[in-house]
């Protein structure tokens, strides 16, 4: 499918989750991060993994997505530290834990566009094979709006990363 015709699909769904899209579209979710609107998404290479992740357990509580074909999870709590250890990206925390295959991150994209009815902004995690392996999306107060802080946060790595990228 060409660009034109994602990013028609796009055009039908602006605010659908990407993975929805994609189905609709009969292409991978990466393909459809790739044809968002200029200003919507920066992405950066999957070795940072490790840089990211180190740096987003500092963003206090987050909401932590997972988005399959059968199921969309979610958890809301601070992603803890992590560390490599046999071959993977162990999460220790109880509230987020489990074991990534850091290496199979191709991608790693700084999202920023309306969900249905609201801005969002998040950080997501691409697999070599399109798919996305995670998301992180920042948290909210208790008027629904982004938290400011966690804004400089999310802004201040990407221009970090992006410096690095430059050099």
């Amino acid at each position: 499918m060409t660009k034109d015709a994602i990013r028609a699909a796009i055009a039908e769904n602006p605010t659908g989750a990407l993975e929805d899209i994609a189905e609709k579209a009969g292409v991978t979710p990466l393909a459809v991060l790739d044809a968002l609107p200029e200003g919507e998404v920066v992405s950066l290479s999957g070795e940072l993994f490790t840089e990211v992740m180190e740096d987003i357990t500092r963003w206090g509580e987050i909401t932590f997505i997972v988005n399959t074909p059968n199921i969309i999870f979610e958890v809301k709590a601070p992603v803890g530290p992590g560390e490599v250890g046999h071959g993977m990206f162990n999460l220790h925390d109880k509230a987020i834990g489990g074991h990534i295959h850091y290496r199979k991150c191709a991608r790693i994209a700084f999202v920023r566009r309306r969900f249905f009815s609201m801005d969002t902004a998040s950080v997501q995690f691409y697999a070599h094979d399109g798919s996305c392996m995670f998301k992180i999306y920042l948290g909210r107060d208790g008027n629904k709006a982004l938290k400011p802080d966690q804004i400089a946060a999310m802004d201040a790595l990407q221009a970090r990363l992006l410096e690095g990228a430059a050099a």
